[in-house]
Parts: structure tokens; sequence; C-alpha cells
């Protein structure tokens, strides 16, 4: 569709919002790679100039965010991982902006090599998963039964200091951002990923149902176009979150 098609839509100015601690999605300061969910919507606004986003820059807790969602204060959020509760307070689009697979980090000269959660479950106390607070992780672990979470700090960094520190023996998230903060935290030689890949997630923009019902076609109609181009496998493969092999546990 050309752009000058766009041109006939009302303008929509959508309130949105970055997340702090997450530097694959929102990299503040970082010109050349501002995060994945910045320059998608970048290339959103590109695509159809009478929509705008605003907000992103001001980085909110991941709590916080779903919150304003739920109220109506925020339009739209721009990476969230699709589950059914999710599913049930936002409107949830398609095409998803990227696919997480989950990993483990340990310390690396400990030598465990894991690859399901019931071998976690068998360390008993010698087994506590360190999990960054607000994370929909931390429900979904406790809700497995048999695992031993700690959800006590809010931020990767801080939940991979834990590791380091030896308060917990594993650190679960997605292994991008795992990826990235022991990049960005010089935490190479100290931190290491296991390879086993537990589940692999959408992360997708969530819409408020507040919000204004044009703002999910609109979006969803530059997403689209996107895909199709090839120009969001480019952002995906900048930021290392496409293409990988999962095993499932």
């Amino acid at each position: 569709m050309p752009l000058s098609s766009y041109a006939q839509d009302a303008p929509i100015t959508a309130r949105t919002s970055g997340q702090s601690d997450n530097l694959i999605k929102f990299h503040p300061g970082n010109t050349a790679a501002p995060g994945l969910s910045v320059e998608v919507m970048q290339a959103v606004q590109r695509i159809d100039p009478t929509l705008k986003f605003v907000g992103q820059e001001v980085l909110r807790p991941l709590r916080r965010v779903e919150a304003e969602l739920v109220a109506g204060k925020l339009d739209v959020f721009f990476g969230l991982v699709r589950n059914p509760e999710r599913a049930a307070k936002y409107l949830v689009l398609s095409p998803p902006l990227y696919r997480q697979f989950t990993q483990l980090a340990v310390r690396s000269e400990d030598p465990i090599n894991i690859k399901t959660f019931d071998e976690i479950r068998q360390l008993g106390s010698a087994g506590i998963v360190g999990v960054p607070r607000g994370s929909a992780y931390v429900d979904h672990l406790n809700g497995l039964g048999g695992l031993t979470v700690d959800d006590g700090v809010a931020s990767v960094s801080s939940t991979l200091q834990k590791l380091i520190a030896g308060r917990v023996r594993f650190v679960f998230y997605g292994g991008a951002v795992l990826r990235k903060y022991i990049q960005e935290d010089g935490l190479e030689g100290k931190v290491r990923l296991l390879p086993a890949r537990f589940y692999s997630e959408d992360v997708c923009v969530m819409v408020s149902r507040a919000a204004d019902p044009q703002l999910v076609l609109r979006i969803e109609r530059a997403l689209e176009r996107l895909r199709a181009s090839g120009e969001l496998a480019a952002i995906q493969d900048k930021y290392e979150v496409r293409g990988f092999p999962i095993n499932r546990n």
C-alpha cells in the first residue's frame, strides 16, 4: 500500500512507554541500537505517517506498564510476552515482534547442565531460581510447583549479581535478554547460559481495551507490511532474536 493511502487515515496519537531493564527492547542512549521496540515503532510511524507514538522515552517497570494499560492511561505497548492472562486483559496484535526462548544462566564455574525443571526440583534448596520481580515468569514458575523462586530484585542486572554472589543457583529469563546483559555488564567469564531452551513465546504489541479501536487495525496493517517486506526480520536479526532452535521441557 503506498504511503499516500495512509494519508487518508485520521491522525492518531497513541500513548506508550519504554520499559526499564530490558536492553533488547529499549536501550536509552544507544543511537545505533536503541532497542527492537523503538525501531519497530519508528518503522510503523514511517509506514503510517498519521500514526504517532508518544511517551516511549519514559522507562517504566513492567508492572506499571501493565497497570497503566489496564487503566487506559497507556494505549499501547510494544513488547509483552503473550500468555492467557495478558490476552484476557489486552488486545494482542499480530504478527509478533519476535519469538523469545527462555534459558537458564549459571555461574561460569558451576559445572551443572540442567535440561528440565525436574532436575532443578531434585536440587532442593541448592536449586534456587532467580527471576526479576514483575516478570510473567515468576507466577509461571511458582505455578509449576516444587521450585524455589527468588524474585527479590526488579532488574535483570541485579538478578545476575545475586547469581554471582551465590544467592541463587540459576537465573531464568529470555535467553537473548540474558545474553545482552552478560555482555553489557561485563560478565563474560563469570556467567554462562545453559544450552537448553525451555519455552518458545511470542513477544507482541498489546493494546489497551480502552484505546481507539482503529489503533489495532492501523498497527497490525503496518506490522504486516514490515513482515512481508522482510524489514521486521532484519530488525530481529540486528537484535539476535530470530532463528534459534528450541528444546521443550
